[in-house]
Parts: structure tokens; sequence; C-alpha cells
């Protein structure tokens, strides 16, 4: 009995797709996680910064003017205020920010419109 070689003519080919077709994969999951970690990273800047910026004027027990001017720096740092409080001294501002790809605003709103990434920072006296 004697095998034929040619029975494993192409198996070669077919092993690169796959794998190419793997890497592709794994390539664009980490572009998507790294999408999501960015936005989350810019709503963490945007609602620090906007705590600071509204920090003086809750200090100074202008609420009205603190959460103004959080929202203003919120939206300054591509993001979206999504709530200020000012209680005593202190300001709470929470921001939320889109991931800017477009696939990944895509692959959000596929999966049952995941939430965008939302922070919360606190500044002020206490």
């Amino acid at each position: 009995m004697r095998l034929d070689a040619r029975r494993d003519d192409g198996a070669g080919a077919i092993v690169v797709i796959a794998m190419s077709g793997i890497v592709v994969v794994a390539f664009v999951i980490a572009l998507l996680v790294t999408d999501l970690l960015s936005a989350r990273a810019r709503a963490a800047a945007a609602a620090d910064l906007g705590a600071l910026a509204g920090a003086p004027a809750a200090a100074s027990r202008a609420d009205d003017e603190a959460c103004a001017t959080a929202a203003w720096v919120v939206h300054q740092n591509d993001a979206t205020l999504r709530a200020c409080t000012v209680i005593d001294l202190d300001i709470s501002v929470t921001a939320s920010a889109r991931p800017k790809a477009l696939w990944s605003r895509w692959l959000s709103a596929l999966a049952a419109g995941s939430p965008e990434p939302q922070v919360t920072a606190r500044a002020g006296l206490r």
C-alpha cells in the first residue's frame, strides 16, 4: 500500500489562512478594548477637570455657577456631563465619553446599547 503524497497539497495554505483570520480577529478585539479604555480615560479626565474647575465656585456657595463651569470644562474635554451636585463645599461631577471609532459605537449599539463609560470625580474643601 502506497500513500499518496499529493493528498496534503494545499494544507499549508489552509493553515496560513486560518492563522491569519485568528490574528485579524485578535487585532480587532484589541482595537475595541483600546477604544473603550480610551473613552473611559477621557471621561475620567473630564470629570476630574470639571470638578476642579467648579470647586472655587462651590466653595463660595455659588452652586449654579459651579455646575455651569464644570459643564463647560467637561464639554471642552469631549465628554458629556451626566450629573453635577454641590453638597456643602464639595462638588461632584459625573462625566461620560463615547468611543471615538465608528465601529466601536456600532458594536456598542449592537450589544443592546451598552452604556458609555461613566466616571465620577469630587473636589472641594472637605
